[in-house]
């Protein structure tokens, strides 16, 4: 009988732990009934004592699922107070035992019932002499008042109770609870600003408990995603979440689920999506009386639809200040819920509020929203205080002062960099910048409005010099990832042998278990922190400095800033007399004509296609460089070196192969990067050239390569490996490789170039420090890019030029092996006379027949840090 009825006790409390309390509570109720038949005058001692702790800890775990259920707290309580009395019928010894086990579950209840302190309390007892304690409970309750401390704001003693409650689940085999003691480690580590400490953590407490099916480690994990920019990781994640969060008792962490949900959906910019997701958080809390979560839920609603009007993909309502004042309402609601997973709901909503009153043209009011913030913004997240300084600068710029607003961005744009200082990952560099699009949008729409190119200029370059540093980007250290990438490699070049039909099932498989594999290693990445010696904060270029550049240069050199507004590319154009704002085409003309002519190119340079249609692809592509000729280059009026700056369609335009730009000097990037010296002839340049697979004439072309310098080494066939090559990057200051290559556009460090023994993928180079050097990839659409959230663009070569090199010559399109054959040995002659990359590529271009899609990515010349 005792065996079997524990066992049950035993399940549902597992249950129960698991966040299942509707399954768990007939189970309790089950063990109650049958506990409550029982005639005690037959039970011996021992077994009454066994009886007592079944009802005593049954009646407990029935209060937990009680309360999850159906939201209420008396009736927990009430059910506590009968554990209570059971207590009094046990030896001193096991009543001491049980009276702790009857207040631990009582701080559980008060504690999710927002009455932090009196559970602190509760705790503080059951823990005072914990030697009376078994290993669950202990575990269960130092769990307990570390969460309770994180309530309180006192982080280092939760994480004191997270790491003893940890080693105690672990030694007792409580995988569950020691999942989730590490998963609340992570959390702590993400109030701290410890986003990549945090992100290690939540892995660990997923690697510790796979098994966890119930979402609840999701939500923290998706919060901590969203801080860190990684945004449709973090919608992913919390989708998966919400589908797993079904059945009774589960509707309260749904809702929290889907109110985090709805921020990474209004950061996607997917409004209607997050206006629902909000409003099924709302509902919910609503319902079961927690009228200040369901204000906090409504902000989030508010600020869905504020977002689109502040875009100006959608008018602004005749009920502005109406809503103003109804995000007002929710932030006095919200100043009295404890923080959400570190969001602080009355600061949230205040700012929601303020941008209200700005669209409702009353500053002054939006200024006092302001003006009467609760004293907890220095302890926000990061995404919180950079809102702040955004809704400062808007307040700012509304009202005419532009010193202010350009302080508030520039007080915003300052956490951001502090904040990528402590990242260790190319990626998680690039995706921090996605809290900072509203802020330099902020920035830019008020330049625009002043009509002065110089303050388009800066305004977009105080973003985008942020948003494109290199941050503390750290060398990998992980032999686990190693591991991982090694293998997708080896499947890749296993699934590239199976050319028949018959394999094509195993060859997708083949590519889907890397693809995995590679994932893993990705997100590996994520848990790295920056370098001890972190790099210095880009500073943005000025129009001052660019113009006496230019000046001193005296060459007749061209800068081109290129933004997108309201579907409109648009241009500050910058010589050495002067600057002024140039309208061009729309944004779709330029995507069409740039994807019409990589498709006419890599027909041109595909040899397998017949004669007569690359003839005819000839034609086509002629028209299609022409059109963009005339959209983008000619009306610059730039007849020596152009400097073109832009991110999304411009990164994937062949300047270098435009009409107007043959045989002329022309750098692209996407800010305006600092760090060249002038060009000077240099003498002792280590080279190093390697050839991979498939590329008909590239052993030729590396060894022609290898004759222009002195000491090259030239690797070909087997010897050109992805070792070599990640290895010579850090050695050498000129690297050529003639290979093809890929671009991924969904997950840009997945681009590759293909050598002797598989792919070698932009991941690997993360944190590698290349020594200034210049790199040539001689590979079809290496050189491609994807924008990703925040604006920047990510792929191969932007990697190489965060990890320092000072330019890299790439094919945004399909490359000619007979093109890159004739081009590269007369590339690297000029290169070797002038140390010029740029003049070297336009010389070894000015009389090549066949239109090449080669570009040079680099910093302006001259512009020092």
């Amino acid at each position: 009988m005792w065996p079997e009825l524990e066992a049950e006790l035993l399940a549902a409390r597992e249950l129960n732990s698991r966040s299942r309390p509707g399954d768990a509570l007939p189970l309790f109720r089950q063990v109650l009934d049958r506990l409550r038949a029982m005639d005690l005058t037959d039970l011996e001692p021992t077994d009454h004592e066994r009886w007592t702790e079944g009802m005593v800890r049954s009646l407990a775990g029935e209060a937990v699922s009680v309360q999850a259920v159906e939201d209420t707290l008396d009736k927990p309580l009430a059910l506590l107070e009968d554990a209570d009395a059971r207590t009094e019928t046990a030896t001193p010894a096991v009543q001491a035992r049980l009276v702790a086990v009857v207040d631990g579950t009582r701080g559980l209840l008060l504690q999710r019932a927002g009455r932090q302190l009196d559970a602190m309390a509760a705790f503080d007892r059951v823990l005072a002499d914990s030697a009376l304690l078994p290993a669950r409970d202990l575990a269960a309750a130092l769990l307990n008042r570390g969460a309770t401390a994180i309530e309180l704001g006192r982080l280092d003693a939760a994480l004191r109770d997270f790491d003893v409650c940890h080693d105690k689940a672990m030694r007792a085999g409580l995988s569950a609870v020691a999942s989730l003691a590490l998963h609340n480690t992570g959390f702590v580590r993400y109030a701290l600003g410890d986003l990549p400490g945090a992100l290690r953590a939540m892995a660990a407490a997923r690697a510790v408990d796979p098994e966890r099916d119930d979402g609840l480690l999701e939500i923290g994990r998706g919060a901590v995603l969203y801080e860190a920019g990684l945004l449709e990781d973090a919608e992913r994640v919390l989708t998966q979440a919400i589908s797993r969060m079904t059945g009774p008792g589960r509707a309260p962490h749904r809702a929290e689920a889907e109110y985090f949900r709805a921020r990474c959906l209004m950061a996607l910019h997917r409004w209607d999506e997050a206006r629902v997701s909000a409003a099924v958080a709302r509902r919910h809390y609503a319902g079961v009386g927690h009228p200040q979560r369901a204000a906090v839920a409504h902000v989030a609603e508010l600020e869905a639809i504020l977002l689109p009007i502040r875009r100006g993909e959608a008018p602004v309502p005749d009920d502005a200040r109406h809503r103003a004042e109804q995000a007002l309402e929710a932030a006095e609601a919200g100043d009295e819920v404890d923080p959400l997973l570190g969001q602080h709901p009355g600061l949230a909503a205040r700012f929601v509020a303020a941008q209200w009153y700005v669209l409702a043209d009353d500053v002054a009011a939006a200024r006092a929203v302001l003006d009467n913030l609760p004293d907890r913004v220095a302890d926000a997240p990061l995404s919180t205080r950079i809102q702040q300084q955004t809704v400062l600068a808007q307040i700012a710029f509304a009202s005419g002062d532009r010193d202010k607003g350009i302080a508030a961005v520039r007080a915003g744009l300052s956490l951001l960099a502090d904040h990528r200082v402590g990242l260790g990952s190319v990626e998680s560099v690039t995706a921090a910048a996605a809290h900072g699009v509203d802020l330099q949008r902020t920035d830019v729409e008020a330049a625009v409005r002043t009509g002065r190119p110089d303050a388009l200029f800066e305004a977009l370059e105080r973003g985008r010099a942020t948003f494109a540093g290199v941050g503390g980007a750290a060398a990998p250290d992980d032999p686990a990832v190693r591991a991982l990438v090694t293998e997708a490699r080896g499947l890749v070049v296993r699934a590239r042998t199976l050319t028949d039909q018959e394999s094509a099932p195993e060859r997708a498989y083949l590519f889907e278990r890397s693809g995995r594999l590679l994932a893993t290693a990705r997100e590996r990445a994520w848990h790295r922190t920056g370098a001890d010696e972190a790099a210095a904060e880009e500073r943005p270029a000025t129009v001052a400095e660019v113009r006496a550049l230019l000046s001193a240069r005296d060459d007749g050199a061209v800068v081109a800033n290129f933004l997108v507004i309201d579907g409109v590319l648009r241009c500050v154009r910058l010589d050495a007399n002067g600057e002024r704002i140039v309208d061009l085409g729309t944004r779709a003309d330029v995507a069409e004509r740039a994807l019409r002519a990589r498709a006419d190119l890599g027909v041109c340079a595909n040899d397998l296609v017949p004669a007569a249609l690359r003839s005819v692809a000839r034609r086509s592509l002629t028209r299609n460089l022409r059109a963009l000729d005339e959209l983008l280059a000619v009306p610059l009026a730039a007849d020596g070196p152009l400097y073109v700056i832009g991110r999304d369609p411009l990164v994937g335009v062949p300047w270098t192969a435009l009409p107007s730009r043959r045989g002329k000097r022309t750098t692209m990037r996407s800010y305006a990067a600092r760090g060249r010296a002038h060009p000077w002839p240099g003498e002792g340049h280590r080279l190093l050239a390697a050839h991979g697979p498939g590329v008909t004439l590239g052993a030729g072309e590396v060894q022609a390569v290898g004759t222009v310098w002195p000491g090259a080494t030239v690797l070909t066939g087997s010897a050109a490996t992805t070792t070599a090559v990640r290895e010579a990057l850090a050695t050498h200051d000129i690297v050529h490789l003639a290979t093809h290559g890929r671009h991924d556009a969904d997950n840009p460090l997945f681009a590759s170039i293909d050598l002797a023994d598989g792919p070698l993928f932009a991941h690997e180079l993360d944190g590698t420090r290349l020594p200034g050097s210049v790199v040539i990839l001689s590979a079809c659409e290496v050189g491609g890019s994807s924008q990703v959230v925040g604006g920047e663009v990510l792929g191969l070569t932007s990697v190489l030029l965060r990890l320092g090199a000072r330019a890299v010559v790439a094919a945004v399109a399909p490359l000619s092996d007979a093109v890159a054959a004739r081009v590269m040995p007369r590339f690297h002659a000029h290169l070797r006379a002038t140390d010029d990359p740029e003049a070297a590529l336009a010389a070894a271009l000015a009389d090549e027949p066949e239109p090449a899609p080669l570009v040079c990515f680099g910093s302006l010349e001259g512009l020092h840090r």
